[in-house]
């Protein structure tokens, strides 16, 4: 691949790595608030769903869909992403991916028209889907020596905003007098995460020469990774979409339950932004990410097996081992690309195949539900998938480092 490369890349690659002082911080600062972005509008909806049901009339299907289209969008905008982020910049593209998270939100405030709620919904997320993208390469160029820390710059305010977000819907919608408002106030911070974004974007360099844009299908080290995070998203938005409902079936308040998974989300803060800064201080990320998948499993086991006994430490438990496993496979994506290009193909890759995934598994845990009943075989089953992502782990070692072109 190096060989194919402009003559001319190298040195605007130079010219865009961060330098000593202010540069470094505010792309830090810029990429903290741009992330804290990239779930709020997928998070702030359910809350407020059973509102927007009785307001539009919209049947299970239809809502389902409506929840279901961001992760839909992050999945299959990913391609496109990348061929986008050569094209125009990786920062250029950023740019325009959170003006239209902005744009995809402030739609939804005419959200009594139920074309403007889903067109706010599916604009959000392909802002989403081209932010995912791009960002790995972005650290992957700017941060090449501490990709660890400046995954947790991203990854921990992501998770932090995927649990402001439905904490604050409610009040929200009752302190402006709608739902619709409550949605669209989100375009706020997505503006302001514009405003900082800016400077990197106007301080960056269009790609020079051509590159190769198709993904890398052939790499065995690309399919490990999306098989492991495809096995760590579809247990995240299983756990997000049932863990509360599978507790109101067994005697528990609406309150308890939502605090509940409150509970999951502040455990993955914890290891989100520990993890991936431990991480810069060896080559091989195994142990932390072993450690981090092995909490996955024993809390699952836990919620699987005795449901009532501990149910708080185990999705504590739980919590801290999707958080590390999540932001952990960030930092192994940077590590498998030999370049910030690469990256950008193996995330679109990667996010194809992991997001389609991942917007599948609450359905099929719903499917298991209806069948049995129950929640027994369904978290069994999620267990069983915890069990199988730890063994992928295991094979993320650093010989495959830069082994992805």
């Amino acid at each position: 691949m190096a060989s194919s490369r402009s003559s001319s890349e190298p040195a605007a690659v130079a010219a865009r790595r961060p330098l000593a002082g202010a540069r470094p911080a505010l792309a830090l600062v810029a990429l903290a608030v741009l992330a804290f972005n990239l779930r709020t509008p997928t998070a702030s909806l359910p809350p407020l769903l059973g509102d927007v049901q009785g307001a539009l009339r919209l049947s299970g299907a239809a809502s389902g869909l409506l929840t279901a289209l961001p992760v839909l969008c992050m999945a299959l905008c990913a391609p496109a992403a990348q061929r986008l982020a050569h094209r125009v910049g990786r920062e250029t593209a950023t740019l325009w991916a959170i003006g239209l998270v902005a744009a995809g939100a402030l739609l939804r405030l005419g959200g009594s028209a139920v074309g403007l709620l889903y067109a706010g919904t599916v604009v959000a997320g392909i802002g989403i889907a081209v932010s995912g993208v791009t960002l790995p390469g972005i650290v992957k160029e700017r941060f090449p020596h501490r990709p660890g820390a400046a995954t947790a710059a991203y990854s921990v305010p992501m998770m932090l905003g995927a649990a402001v977000a439905p904490a604050l819907a409610v009040p929200l919608a009752r302190s402006l007098g709608s739902w619709q408002a409550s949605l669209a106030c989100w375009s706020l911070p997505a503006l302001l995460a514009a405003a900082l974004w800016a400077p990197l974007a106007r301080g960056s360099r269009r790609p020079a020469g051509t590159a190769d844009e198709r993904l890398p299908w052939r790499s065995r080290s690309a399919w490990l990774l999306a098989g492991f995070l495809s096995a760590q998203s579809m247990l995240a938005y299983a756990y997000l979409t049932w863990l509360a409902p599978a507790y109101e079936s067994r005697g528990w308040s609406p309150a308890r339950a939502g605090t509940l998974l409150g509970v999951l989300h502040l455990a993955q803060l914890a290891t989100a932004l520990a993890l991936p800064a431990l991480a810069d201080r060896s080559r091989d990320r195994r142990p932390a990410l072993l450690g981090a998948v092995a909490c996955t499993v024993v809390g699952a086991g836990v919620l699987f097996a005795a449901p009532g006994a501990a149910p708080w430490a185990a999705t504590v438990v739980l919590g801290l081992g999707l958080g590390g496993g999540f932001s952990l496979a960030l930092v192994v994506m940077t590590d498998l690309a030999a370049s910030p290009p690469a990256a950008a193909r193996l995330a679109a890759m990667t996010f194809l195949l992991c997001y389609s995934a991942a917007s599948l598994a609450p359905v099929a845990v719903g499917v298991i539900h209806d069948a049995t009943g129950g929640y027994a075989l369904p978290f069994g089953s999620l267990t069983l998938l915890a069990g199988v992502e730890l063994a992928l782990a295991t094979r993320l070692r650093p010989a495959l480092r830069s082994s992805v072109s």
